[in-house]
């Protein structure tokens, strides 16, 4: 049995600030990973620090890139234990997104729809929780009974299966050494 990570984050930028005086919800951004360092997640955000409109798929780094320059961030880092095949279907479907990494982009039209209570979906735009939803389903690991543009971070800590490995602020996670 190996372990597929899911890690929600409440990031200080005014486009989270805001997410969250919508949501009310503690995390406001999902990320997946598989690397047991707890050190690489993977999701869909901004590309550029100072403009969020520009986003896509991007490789998220603990303490670094845009988490760097918030230090106080707040996350949480979720388990789930997965068979080795199932690890190994994460970690393919993964790395075709890293290959294709400048085909995808972020899904504005998602957050709109979820106002609307209409879905937006587009075969290389996701949301942040889209990803993990579509990684997951991909994988066989869980479905969301619902469109996957309309998945939100908060719903993905209800996972069955899933435990929790750490809660608190970024820059105190101890990552683990990988063996």
């Amino acid at each position: 049995m190996k372990e597929v990570y899911i890690m929600l984050t409440q990031v200080g930028t005014l486009v989270s600030k805001s997410i969250k005086l919508y949501t009310k919800a503690k995390y406001n951004h999902a990320s997946i990973g598989a690397d047991p360092s707890l050190r690489v997640f993977y999701s869909f955000a901004r590309r550029v620090r100072y403009f969020p409109i520009i986003g896509g798929f991007i490789t998220e780094v603990v303490n670094e890139g845009m988490f760097k320059y918030y230090p106080q961030t707040e996350c949480a880092i979720y388990a789930i234990k997965v068979s080795d095949a199932v690890y190994e279907r994460v970690c393919e479907i993964l790395e075709m997104y890293k290959r294709n990494s400048g085909k995808y982009h972020y899904n504005l039209m998602a957050l709109l729809g979820i106002l609307i209570n209409r879905p937006f979906t587009h075969e290389y735009k996701c949301t942040c929780a889209e990803f993990v939803a579509r990684v997951l389903h991909q994988a066989g690991i869980y479905t969301f009974h619902k469109p996957f543009c309309f998945v939100r971070p908060d719903e993905l800590q209800a996972i069955p299966g899933i435990s929790l490995v750490y809660e608190g602020r970024m820059i105190n996670l101890d990552t683990r050494k990988a063996g």
